[in-house]
């Protein structure tokens, strides 16, 4: 689920790529009646949605391959592909974090009309899935199986030292207002003589601190960033001097070793982040099945709405087994039996509405001490708004960060750091001609 720098090479060439099949003809349906199909993924967790697949259509052949993500190895693939027209997969993953750039150069196949008619699924699927999908026509091009609302997973341990209880409403009160959230970092701080941190590092707060803005960057041949991008600069310059944050960048060594020694309280993270990140870092052994899980976590609400990752898939616009592609595509997006036991299963949060309305109600998560983490996820994901998602925002949102880090570690004032971002960006972003830092 962690996102990679896209290379500046990588990207001029899905542009390109995207004018040259603009030209070309748009190869219709298959209707040979072909029995295999041939997938892509960077990831594996298409595995397991496969055999659940072949047990619907036992008589499909599939042919699956991963290409991990390391270095823009997958991306690299899926373009040169796509621009050779030579060993293409029928169906393709791609990334929230990159996947709006795939979907510009047009190497998905439009869902929303005949004869795929996938604008008749939205009823029943969490709206801003498909509509994340949605081409300059605004046509959806790609589905995927999850939903990915944020939450605020804590140590109810700490909380229990610090605010007396470890109930999630009452630790919601305190982590759900930055201010009142910071206010908890100076208490933990007291209370432990400087020994545990609120956070690993403060770019933990950057998703929900990134899906705080109700517009684009990219405004025509601006870029604007909100001042909130600004708030959160001065905010991760005053965590680090005053010790409120372990000091850890996100996704590095230290920054999973904290979960398991108890030093931080908490973590901000996604649906997927539950299962895939803290159970198998925090408790391993548990994690794996030797022993239970201590019920030491809970989650609470972060001092934002947000949404971080998720896996969409789509046809490749050049396949000739188009017809059996949407039938893989249909059944992982939007099949609710499908979607149920897959989230029974996995305790994946899933984007079928149906299902969650079904199922939101049973889970019990153990890790989370009994916690119902469906229920608060099923709220959670009402407020998610991807409106002001845009092609850019993986390669702008990287070089604010670059940026922070430099100016919270005292490297660069304010100013420079601002000023060397929008150079940055005029670097990065084709015909820009101006980059407005609101303050």
């Amino acid at each position: 689920m962690k996102s990679v720098r896209l290379g500046l090479l990588a990207l001029a060439m899905i542009m390109v790529a995207g004018l040259l099949m603009a030209g070309g003809q748009q190869a219709s349906p298959s209707a040979s009646g072909e029995k295999k199909l041939v997938i892509w993924s960077f990831t594996d967790e298409l595995g397991g949605m496969i055999e659940e697949f072949k047990k619907v259509y036992p008589d499909v052949e599939v042919e699956f391959t991963v290409y991990p993500n390391d270095d823009e190895v997958y991306l690299n693939r899926i373009n040169n592909t796509m621009r050779s027209r030579s060993q293409t997969p029928d169906v393709f993953t791609g990334e929230r974090a990159w996947f709006r750039q795939v979907i510009e150069a047009g190497y998905w196949e439009p869902l929303s009309g005949a004869p795929y008619n996938a604008e008749g699924l939205m009823d029943n699927l969490v709206s801003y899935v498909p509509d994340l999908s949605r081409d300059a026509q605004g046509q959806i091009t790609a589905l995927s199986w999850q939903a990915t609302p944020g939450g605020l997973f804590y140590r109810r341990s700490i909380a229990r030292d610090v605010l007396g209880t470890d109930d999630p409403a009452v630790v919601s009160q305190w982590t759900s207002d930055i201010n009142k959230f910071y206010e908890l970092g100076e208490k933990i701080k007291a209370y432990y003589g400087g020994e545990k941190f609120l956070l690993s590092g403060y770019s933990d707060m950057s998703e929900f601190i990134f899906n705080r803005r109700t517009e684009p960057y990219v405004q025509g041949s601006r870029v604007v960033i909100p001042a909130t991008l600004v708030e959160y600069m001065e905010l991760a310059k005053e965590m680090r001097e005053n010790r409120i944050e372990a000091g850890a960048g996100t996704w590095s060594p230290p920054w999973f070793s904290s979960m398991a020694d108890a030093s931080v309280f908490a973590y901000i993270l996604p649906t997927w982040g539950l299962h895939y990140v803290l159970k198998p870092n925090a408790e391993p052994e548990a994690n794996a099945g030797t022993q239970e899980f201590s019920g030491d976590w809970g989650l609470a609400t972060p001092p934002a709405p947000y949404s971080w990752g998720g896996t969409w898939v789509g046809i490749n616009r050049n396949s000739q087994n188009k017809d059996l592609a949407w039938e893989f595509v249909r059944f992982v997006g939007s099949n609710a039996d499908f979607q149920e036991n897959w989230a029974r299963t996995t305790g994946d949060f899933v984007a079928n509405t149906q299902v969650i309305d079904r199922i939101k109600s049973d889970f019990s998560e153990p890790f989370l001490g009994g916690q119902n983490h469906y229920a608060y996820f099923a709220e959670e994901v009402a407020k998610v708004n991807v409106s002001f998602i845009g092609p850019w925002d993986f390669q702008i949102q990287n070089a604010w960060g670059d940026q922070v880090d430099l100016y919270a570690n005292g490297q660069k004032s304010l100013d420079q750091a601002i000023a060397d971002f929008g150079l940055a960006v005029k670097d990065i972003i084709p015909n820009i001609s101006e980059v407005v830092v609101n303050r």
